[in-house]
């Protein structure tokens, strides 16, 4: 079902924008540009596909998780389609793959063509990568505070592998600085006053009622 109502919409309002053909504004700076390409870094940018079924995995332990990965994974697609909306209305193209270098015959070469042959170059902003795997970030930190050693750990490693994904976005010049620091406000804007809320009301007695009552109707 994600699948069907964030990648298929993805997919045709990336080709939809690169068939417009069209720049409402251009964010790149002087960064974007001199910021090293790093090929290797293509390995955590393409690690957020390991972040959807995590979320999901995870977050089945009780009855009250179980409704809040319900009402997170939607209002995940709902910022999805929000995204999407900006790539249509205020389309930019990200011209940055002229410098990528030093990859043909190497190992990293099949996986930029799949980085490339998934996304067209109008997917610039918000990154839906950055905002996506901070969504994810956020609802496990959420339902697993550092409250042991281990946990601790195991967010500390979280963390790292979460800003390794988003730094990559712009060292294989999939991204623009503004698309990363933009889908990072986004982010953090729906998660304080969007989702923690839902997700904390989730967890109350009235709702819990109130939800069964909706999933038997």
């Amino acid at each position: 079902m994600f699948s069907l109502t964030a990648g298929l919409p993805y997919l045709l309002t990336n080709r939809l924008a690169y068939f417009m053909n069209r720049n409402s504004f251009n964010p790149e700076l002087p960064f974007d540009v001199q910021l090293p390409f790093v090929a290797w870094m293509v390995i955590p940018y393409i690690s957020l596909y390991f972040y959807y079924p995590t979320s999901a995995f995870l977050g089945s332990k009780n009855d009250t998780m179980w409704r809040q990965n319900i009402i997170f994974t939607q209002i995940v697609i709902l910022i999805s389609w929000i995204c999407f909306a900006v790539f249509i209305l205020l389309p930019v193209e990200i011209d940055l793959r002229h410098l990528i270098v030093d990859v043909d015959g190497t190992a990293w070469e099949p996986w930029f063509a799949v980085v490339h042959g998934a996304d067209k170059p109008w997917n610039s902003w918000p990154s839906l990568h950055v905002v996506q795997s901070t969504q994810v970030v956020l609802i496990l930190r959420y339902w697993f505070p550092s409250d042991t050693r281990k946990v601790w750990i195991l967010q500390t490693a979280l963390l790292v592998c979460w800003a390794l994904l988003v730094i990559s976005t712009m060292t294989i010049k999939q991204h623009y600085l503004w698309d990363a620091v933009s889908a990072l406000a986004l982010t953090g804007i729906t998660w304080r006053f969007w989702m923690k809320p839902a997700l904390d009301r989730c967890a109350t007695p009235e709702y819990a009622e109130a939800f069964e009552d909706a999933m038997k109707a």
